[in-house]
C-alpha cells in the first residue's frame, strides 16, 4: 500500500535525501492522518455521546487532538523547506522540530482534560449503554490506527523524520487506548463498578505518556544532541579513505533540520606533500560530503611531520601514557621543540564529552607520568571535550 501510494503521487520516490521528495512526503502522511483521524473524531464522540462512554469520548478528544497535530506537520513540512532568508541563513529546518513540540502540547493539553473528567467519572459514575455498533467502530479504529502507525513509521525510516516516527508512535499508543476503551465497554456489562471512568484515566495516563515523549524527542536535536554514531563512523572511514586524509579531529556537527546539516573538522595532511595537491583534495572531500550525505562541510587542513622520527617515537610516548589514564582518551596537533637541556611536547588531548575530570587533575596526571620517563621533558597541553 506504501509503495502503491508513493509511486502515484510522489515524482521520484526512491530519493529520500531530496528536500522536495522529503516534503512531499510529510505532506502525504499529514494529508492521509487528517482524513482518517477526523472519520474517528466523529465516529467516536457520536457513540460516546450515544453509550454515554467518558472513556469513548476521551478516546475521540485524543484522536481530535491528532488533528491537530496533523496540522502542525503538514505546515512543519512545508514550511521547513522555504529557501534561507537573511534572517535565517541555515534555512528553516528546524520547523519540523518546532511543530513537533506542538503536536506534544496538544497531546498533553488533551491528556489532561481526559484524566479530569475521568476522575470525576469515577467519583459519580454514570451507566454505560452497549452497543454492537460501538464495539465495531472502536475495532474499526485499532485497525486504522495500526495500519496509520505501521504507514508513519514507514516514511519515517525512509527519510529520517523524527515528526513521523512521533506520529506513528502515537497512533500505536491510540491502539493501546482504543483497546482499554473497549474493554471497558465490554466490562460495564458484566459489573456495576466505575470501569469506564477507570479505563478512560488509563487512556489519559497512556496520552500523557505520549505526550512527554514526543516532547522529549523534539527538544533535543533543538537542544543541540549528539550526531548519530554510525553516521560519525562512516564519515571519518570515508574521509580516511582518502590517501591525504592521514587523521581527524575536532570534529563537530551542527543540526539545522532533516537534510539541513553542517560539519566542520580537522583533517591532519603531511606537511611534504604538496599543498596545493592536498588543499584540491580537501576541497573534493568537501563536494563529496554534500552529495553523498548532504552535509555542507568545511574542513581545515593541520600540517603534521610523518618523516621526523623523533617525533613519531615521543607521539606514541605521549600516547601510551594518556591512553593509559583512559583508554578513550586521544592526542592530536602533536608536535615538539627539542633544545639543549629538555623538549617541549606540544599537544591536544581529547576526552568524552561526558567526562568530569577537571582538567588541572588532568594535566599534572600526565605530566607526572612523562617527567618518570624523562625529566627533561615539558608539556604544553589544551584539553578539548568531544562533540560527538
Amino acid at each position: 500500500m506504501f509503495k502503491f501510494i508513493s509511486k502515484k503521487i510522489i515524482k521520484n520516490y526512491n530519493d529520500y535525501n531530496n528536500p522536495k521528495v522529503r516534503e512531499q512526503y510529510g505532506m502525504l502522511c499529514s494529508i492521509v492522518s487528517i482524513a482518517c483521524n477526523i472519520v474517528l473524531v466523529i465516529f467516536k464522540l457520536t457513540m460516546g455521546a450515544i453509550t454515554h462512554s467518558i472513556a469513548i469520548q476521551a478516546d475521540g478528544l485524543n484522536n481530535l487532538s491528532d488533528v491537530g497535530s496533523n496540522l502542525a506537520s503538514l505546515f512543519g513540512f512545508k514550511l521547513a523547506n522555504r529557501h534561507p532568508d537573511s534572517e535565517h541563513p541555515y534555512g528553516h529546518g528546524r520547523i519540523e522540530y518546532v511543530a513537533g513540540l506542538i503536536i506534544a502540547f496538544l497531546i498533553l493539553l488533551v491528556g489532561f482534560q481526559a484524566l479530569k473528567d475521568s476522575i470525576f467519572k469515577i467519583i459519580a459514575p454514570e451507566k454505560v449503554t452497549f452497543t454492537i455498533v460501538a464495539v465495531v467502530i472502536l475495532i474499526v479504529s485499532i485497525l486504522i490506527k495500526l495500519w496509520m502507525a505501521m504507514f508513519n513509521r514507514t516514511v519515517s525510516k525512509n527519510i529520517n523524520s523524527a515528526t513521523l516516527m512521533a506520529a506513528s508512535q502515537d497512533s500505536l499508543n491510540d491502539v493501546m487506548a482504543t483497546s482499554a476503551t473497549l474493554i471497558s465497554l465490554i466490562l460495564s456489562l458484566y459489573t456495576d463498578l466505575p470501569v469506564d471512568g477507570i479505563m478512560g484515566a488509563v487512556v489519559s495516563i497512556i496520552v500523557l505518556k505520549a505526550g512527554i515523549d514526543i516532547f522529549k524527542d523534539t527538544v533535543d536535536p533543538l537542544l543541540g544532541m549528539a550526531p548519530d554514531k554510525e553516521l560519525i563512523n562512516e564519515i571519518e572511514e570515508y574521509i580516511l579513505s582518502y590517501p591525504e586524509a592521514l587523521g581527524i579531529h575536532d570534529l563537530m556537527m551542527h543540526d539545522y533540520g532533516p537534510g539541513r546539516k553542517f560539519l566542520t573538522l580537522h583533517v591532519e595532511v603531511d606537511c611534504n606533500d604538496n599543498i596545493m595537491a592536498v588543499h584540491d583534495a580537501m576541497d573534493l572531500i568537501e563536494r563529496s560530503m554534500l552529495e553523498k550525505y548532504h552535509i555542507l562541510t568545511t574542513i581545515h587542513m593541520d600540517p603534521v611531520d610523518t618523516n621526523d622520527a623523533l617525533t613519531n617515537e615521543l607521539k606514541q610516548v605521549v600516547l601510551g601514557v594518556v591512553k593509559g589514564i583512559n583508554k578513550e582518551y586521544s592526542i592530536h596537533d602533536f608536535r615538539i621543540v627539542t633544545g639543549p637541556t629538555h623538549t617541549n611536547l606540544i599537544f591536544d588531548v581529547m576526552i568524552p564529552s561526558n567526562d568530569e575530570i577537571k582538567h588541572k587533575v588532568l594535566k599534572e596526571e600526565i605530566n607526572t607520568k612523562l617527567r618518570a620517563i624523562n625529566p627533561n621533558y615539558y608539556t604544553v597541553m589544551q584539553i578539548e571535550h568531544s562533540f560527538i
